[in-house]
């Protein structure tokens, strides 16, 4: 990973990664149009910042001989340490990437300013479709009965965040440490979009939320775990600027909340995150390298969110 602090341009690796079904004339859709919403949103709360592990299982031997599996996972304390690192040196770099876009991101500490957003926030539950909570329980009970992904699955948010997860389980590959290039483009949850970007929303009195995720998988190499960063995952929500209209029932084409977009930059193969490394002063250059990769991985992120809204938004306005 420590080779990434030399490419600060990271834009065109981050990819699109949210359901582009945009709303019709009559507010029906699952992502927002810039023409209807009219501007950038302006005080954008990053309502959840975490780190997550879908696990990695190998399978030795045959079905004749016996089968022997391992699983590795990078553990909930190694998933808290590696959220707060992440944050503390990507989040400047968030603020500072979305503010030349017109867009103030806060942290919680910033949107939570009184106790009745505060209990909002702290009792705040993701909602999801029947059809996506049937559908994650049958693909993760298929893809433990093969053994062909993944089978121990950990989040953990930094310090202040609670956790707000919004990604789907990945097909894992255990020889890459790499996770597929979309994970949210295929998203038909409308509970979950709209409970995000209108109830959240509204209870905090901001114009959007961001939700930041980083991939990581972890497995044993030379002796001790390793720690390999799979994909960096930004997504943002907000209200429906298009109201249904009078006489008309909410329905399940019809979401007060939207995707306003949202980016997965994916590694072919995973990256290192602690190499072996025995010198201690070789080995503090090597973590400022990986923190400086980090802060590119995040610019890259928002830039591509951001030049995709402006650009849509200038193209409304001729």
């Amino acid at each position: 990973m420590a080779s990434y602090a030399s490419k600060k341009d990271l834009t065109s690796k981050a990819r699109f990664d949210f359901n582009t079904s945009r709303i019709r004339e009559n507010g029906r859709g699952f992502s927002v149009t810039m023409e209807a919403l009219g501007k950038m949103p302006k005080r954008i709360a990053l309502v959840s910042f975490y780190t997550d592990d879908q696990g990695i299982t190998r399978v030795t031997g045959t079905n004749s001989m016996g089968k022997t599996y391992h699983t590795t996972n990078s553990g909930n304390d190694n998933l808290k340490i590696f959220g707060n690192r992440f944050y503390a040196v990507g989040m400047p770099a968030i603020k500072s990437a979305f503010q030349q876009y017109g867009m103030e991101i806060l942290s919680p500490e910033e949107f939570l300013t009184d106790d009745t957003k505060r209990a909002a926030y702290r009792n705040f539950t993701v909602r999801h479709t029947v059809a996506n909570q049937v559908g994650a329980k049958i693909g993760k009970f298929l893809k433990n009965m093969t053994n062909s992904g993944t089978t121990l699955e950990s989040d953990e948010a930094a310090d202040g965040f609670e956790l707000l997860k919004i990604n789907k389980r990945d097909q894992v590959d255990p020889k890459k440490k790499s996770v597929p290039v979309n994970n949210l483009s295929g998203s038909f949850d409308g509970q979950m979009i709209e409970s995000i970007g209108y109830d959240l929303c509204n209870s905090l009195g901001v114009d959007a939320v961001l939700i930041v995720y980083n991939s990581q998988l972890a497995d044993e190499r030379w002796n001790k775990t390793r720690f390999w960063m799979s994909a960096v995952n930004m997504q943002l929500f907000g209200p429906n600027p298009l109201p249904l209209k009078e006489g008309k029932k909410d329905n399940n084409l019809y979401s007060k909340g939207l995707f306003y977009g949202g980016v997965r930059m994916a590694f072919k193969k995973g990256l290192l995150i602690n190499p072996k490394e025995k010198d201690e002063a070789k080995k503090a250059i090597i973590e400022q390298q990986v923190n400086e990769a980090y802060v590119n991985m995040i610019n890259g992120c928002v830039n591509r969110l951001g030049q995709f809204m402006e650009k849509e938004l200038k193209k409304a306005k001729k």
